[in-house]
């Protein structure tokens, strides 16, 4: 199950990049769906089966790592579309995102504006934008790391992946934001992780925790299945393209 773990670290760390170069839910009645009973391996695939049958969920994330700390909190779904915040390590500003087809906007707040521009080319950078989104599209140099993550069919992908020689132990059942579920550790070269697999209707992951052995640390959260991603694009005179900045 170290697919997950891999998709949230790429996620917050591509965002996080598009920053730098740019300047669940339970629910009432549920049934019990037999996971608490099953195996480790048993209940990975039941996860992986439903997690690649999801039209669309909310992740909210936090990735560590020698730069610091990278938080996201972004929904997607299968078709591409995307919307969230994305706050680069040091806490130092958040940038908002939203992607509908092709089309990537990206609002970075003054503060993290003047963290990432140098001096006095911030308030040049602040006037020029003027509290506009930054608009570019999937084709983008600096925004196309983003764009192949910020979308559900990535996540899928990564979810299906499984590291060679992993071991999966079953653990105990406990509650993610009041939504019961049993826990399935996953130990490999490449590192450990932690996942909590919902124990009632459709077998979710709802969280993780994973250490690769690089020292990166991810921790993530999941919610809001098949629920719609409303991406509304902001007004032409609250965007402004990237060739614009060149």
């Amino acid at each position: 199950m170290s697919g997950p773990r891999t998709a949230a670290a790429r996620c917050a760390t591509a965002g996080a990049a598009c920053v730098l170069v740019c300047a669940g839910a339970g629910s009432a009645g549920a049934d019990d769906n037999g996971m608490a009973d099953k195996s480790a391996q048993a209940i990975a695939q039941a996860s992986r089966e439903a997690m690649n049958g999801l039209t669309s969920m909310r992740m909210v994330g936090k990735v560590t790592d020698t730069s610091g700390t990278t938080a996201l909190d972004l929904r997607f779904d299968e078709q591409g579309n995307c919307v969230g915040t994305v706050t680069p390590p040091g806490n130092a500003g958040t940038a908002d995102i939203v992607k509908r087809g092709n089309d990537v906007w990206m609002k970075l707040d003054e503060d993290l504006l003047r963290s990432q521009v140098p001096g006095p080319a911030a308030d040049d950078a602040i006037a020029l934008i003027n509290g506009r989104y930054l608009h570019g599209t999937t084709d983008s140099a600096m925004l196309s790391d983003f764009a192949d993550v910020c979308d559900l069919g990535f996540f899928k992908k990564e979810f299906s992946a499984k590291s060679p020689g992993e071991q999966l132990t079953k653990g105990s059942e406990t509650t993610v934001d009041g939504q019961p579920a049993i826990t399935v550790t996953s130990r490999s070269a490449a590192g450990t992780g932690v996942f909590q697999v919902s124990t009632e209707d459709e077998p979710y992951l709802l969280k993780l925790q994973g250490s690769e052995k690089s020292g990166q640390r991810v921790a993530a959260t999941f919610s809001d299945f098949d629920e719609p991603v409303t991406a509304k694009p902001p007004a032409p005179a609250d965007s402004v393209d990237l060739s614009e900045l060149r």
